[in-house]
């Protein structure tokens, strides 16, 4: 997994399911969280976004439904949450 914060560059990242590799793609995004768009991020499995991250208060939350779940320290702690769930639901 290739994944620098700092510098603000993101690579493929790469999960191996079923035997079955899956690449989750992170990139930059407008966020809507309570109706107002925010900078995030969004993670994508093929075309489909698999969860959404937005940049509050310097820490990280994790968005559903246009609604904060959870925060985080870390954008990388934060995705790897959102990888974990998107493992367990699929």
């Amino acid at each position: 997994m290739v994944f620098d914060v700092k510098a603000k560059t993101y690579s493929v990242i790469e999960m191996i399911k079923k035997d079955k590799k899956i690449e989750i793609q992170v990139s930059d995004a407008q966020v809507i969280v309570n109706n107002q768009k925010v900078d995030g991020y969004q993670l994508q499995a093929g075309k489909k976004i698999i969860g959404e991250i937005a940049e509050l208060d310097n820490r990280f939350a994790i968005v559903e439904k246009e609604t904060v779940t959870e925060f985080h320290k870390t954008l990388d702690s934060a995705v790897q949450v959102i990888i974990a769930n998107y493992n367990l639901n699929n």
